[in-house]
């Protein structure tokens, strides 16, 4: 009985403003009957999740009958009047404070003089730590004396590792440093090269930081490349030279989680991101993660990640290009995807104003002949693309060959079209074959309007040389997810 109550009580990760308390759970449990308040009262670990809004009584007699067990430490502050919230934390971390070699997991997002009583004192079980600065960022001076042998997760939040971390992270997997602010503290390049070589064992990597304020990250170009065989995911958010030189100096064969930024006109770009990109691919089924890229004026992200398929399904090279995204989209399919773009089935999706350009259908279009999905949001100027896959068109070697020859399933959000010019490009792409074609593209499966202004004659016209079944119209102000509704559609 004892174990059904601990997976009754046991807490989940501490959420942003809520969470409840374990033993407070536990005094419903212990309610019920005499027979079940014996079992509490004789299981020390039902009384080892301590959290900072259970009264301070209540600590101290869970500290107590906890015995030796180890302990789940949580201190929260809410948004109580300033004062009274470093007392309820301050108070709380100076009861559980003496009982530091018990702890095991322990989270912390208090203000910085609540933080200021985190014990120097040695934590032998302690095998998770967090801690979020909530009043500014803050420098975390040499905690539990940097001596946390167990220590697998550390996370800092707001707040910086002042001390030399070496001992701390010998046994790491997960390493989380979050500093927002641009003007306050940072982490030095060659401070986290230091840090890395010091987690053999690392399998997330977690690091941001807004701050340009780092030493020169080509001091590490005499340094060994770091080997880091069980890490599977990297999440590197700062400055574009500072990613590129730590991308320079790690391995990461596992890898199957990527996200990074990087300057979108670096010539070191390609070099740093394409062994992501494969790793990724070699390391995880095709059918279960997703890509996205995000453009800012002068850095590009990039992210690979597995997808959530409660949710939506997504295939590899799904990808979202709003319209100022255009020439760095054809960047990376001319640069990055040849090696194996060709080999798996695409979704592109246009976002809103994306302005085609002639020189996409030799550049990119033609390079994509898996693409099965073509999704286009009040597009600029799509008259180039009908034009384009109305017949075949001749390629750099002067062979004639259809744009997107696998295509299946086009979708079409508002009304900024020319309607006649997309009724010629069915009938020509695919209306009835007099001459019996073998090369001519198989026949549209979908051909969906969503928010648009289709006349009935022309919807009359589709449906005459695609087929009734193929051409549906959805006149919602609704934004729909068209890769879930893809999902629920396959579903049915």
């Amino acid at each position: 009985m004892a174990n059904i109550f601990l997976l009754a009580i046991r807490p989940l990760r501490p959420r942003h403003h809520r969470v409840t308390s374990a033993l407070a759970k536990l005094a419903n449990i212990a309610a019920v009957s005499r027979r079940w308040r014996t079992i509490v009262d004789a299981a020390p670990e039902l009384w080892s999740f301590l959290h900072s809004s259970d009264p301070i009584k209540i600590t101290r007699m869970a500290l107590e009958k906890s015995k030796d067990a180890s302990l789940t430490v949580t201190c929260i502050q809410y948004r109580y009047p300033k004062p009274e919230k470093d007392v309820v934390a301050t108070r709380f971390i100076d009861c559980v404070k003496p009982h530091v070699p018990r702890w095991q997991f322990a989270f912390f997002r208090v203000s910085s003089t609540a933080l200021k009583r985190i014990p120097g004192a040695a934590a032998p079980r302690l095998r998770s730590f967090t801690v979020e600065c909530q009043d500014e960022d803050y420098l975390l001076n040499n905690p539990f004396g940097g001596q946390a042998p167990q220590l697998q997760e550390l996370a800092c939040l707001r707040a910086a590792l002042g001390w030399h971390p070496a001992p701390l992270l010998a046994g790491l997997s997960s390493l989380k440093i979050v500093l927002p602010h641009k003007k306050r503290l940072f982490i030095r390049c060659s401070e986290l090269y230091a840090a890395i070589s010091n987690c053999p064992k690392l399998q997330s990597l977690t690091i941001t930081q807004k701050a340009h304020r780092a030493d020169d990250p080509h001091i590490l170009a005499n340094v060994p490349i770091l080997h880091l065989p069980y890490l599977t995911e990297i999440r590197l958010i700062l400055p574009p030279a500072f990613t590129n030189s730590i991308l320079a100096h790690i391995q990461a064969p596992a890898c199957n989680i990527f996200r990074a930024e990087a300057e979108v006109e670096s010539a070191d770009l390609l070099s740093r991101l394409l062994p992501y990109f494969s790793t990724i691919i070699r390391n995880r089924p095709l059918e279960s993660w997703k890509t996205e890229l995000y453009v800012g004026e002068e850095s590009m992200g990039f992210t690979i990640y597995p997808a959530r398929k409660r949710f939506t399904v997504w295939r590899p090279f799904d990808l979202e290009i709003l319209g100022e995204w255009i020439p760095v989209f054809s960047w990376i399919i001319e640069k990055l995807l040849p090696p194996v773009a060709p080999q798996h089935p695409m979704r592109l999706h246009f976002s809103e104003s994306a302005n085609f350009e002639s020189w996409l259908v030799e550049r990119v279009f033609l390079r994509l002949p898996l693409v099965q999905h073509l999704v286009l949001e009040d597009t600029t100027n799509p008259e180039l693309l009908w034009g384009w896959l109305a017949n075949p068109i001749k390629n750099d070697t002067g062979e004639s060959q259809w744009v997107f020859p696998e295509l299946r399933k086009i979708e079409i959000y508002g009304g900024n079209y020319d309607w006649d010019l997309l009724v010629e490009t069915a009938r020509s792409r695919w209306g009835r074959d007099e001459d019996e074609n073998p090369h001519r593209p198989q026949p549209l499966e979908t051909l969906r309007f969503i928010r648009g202004d289709l006349t009935e004659k022309h919807l009359r016209d589709l449906e005459e040389v695609l087929g009734s079944e193929t051409v549906t119209t959805e006149y919602s102000s609704t934004e729909i997810d068209s890769a879930e509704s893809d999902w629920a559609a396959e579903l049915l």
